[in-house]
């Protein structure tokens, strides 16, 4: 009896409507994240970083960060130097691995201000990959990718210029 019920609860976990909740809840989380970033709101921010030690974080094809905590002291830096900050995430799409694991792909852009400066911004595609840890919906890793520049498809992005 014991397996029919083991079963029974591997099944009702990967149910469509515990994946769908999944989902929701992983974009409720990247969504958070965002708020806290254009709030400037760093430290909040960093803690949607995994502490396990399987994070990492990919940029252009090389892995940038390799934990969490590098993650961090990356947003301190942003927040010492930046007058404003503003992450704006298109076309977001969120697909449950299991009602723990979520992956979601977008189009991003991200602008920074600079006091007394002119600020950069850049932009392209963004996966992220969420586990649930302690009840919170985490990044555990991550990869960005832009074009390279003088593409046709560079994105020319400004401070101030949304399309």
């Amino acid at each position: 009896m014991a397996p029919a019920i083991a079963a029974a609860g591997c099944a009702r976990d990967t149910a469509p409507e515990a994946l769908s909740a999944a989902a929701s809840e992983a974009q409720a989380g990247i969504e958070a994240y965002v708020e806290a970033l254009n709030a400037m709101d760093f430290d909040s921010a960093g803690t949607f970083y995994s502490p396990s030690g399987d994070f990492q974080w990919i940029e252009q094809g090389e892995i940038r960060y390799h934990s969490a905590e590098e993650s961090r002291e990356s947003l301190a830096g942003l927040g010492a130097m930046a007058s404003s900050a503003t992450l704006t995430l298109s076309d977001l799409t969120l697909t449950a691995l299991g009602p723990d694991a979520a992956v979601a792909t977008c189009h991003f852009v991200q602008e920074v201000g600079i006091e007394g400066g002119a600020g950069f911004a850049f932009a392209g595609a963004m996966t992220i990959v969420l586990r649930r840890e302690g009840g919170r919906w985490l990044f555990v890793s991550g990869h960005t990718s832009s074009p390279p520049a003088g593409s046709d498809d560079e994105a020319t992005v400004r401070p101030g210029d949304r399309g």
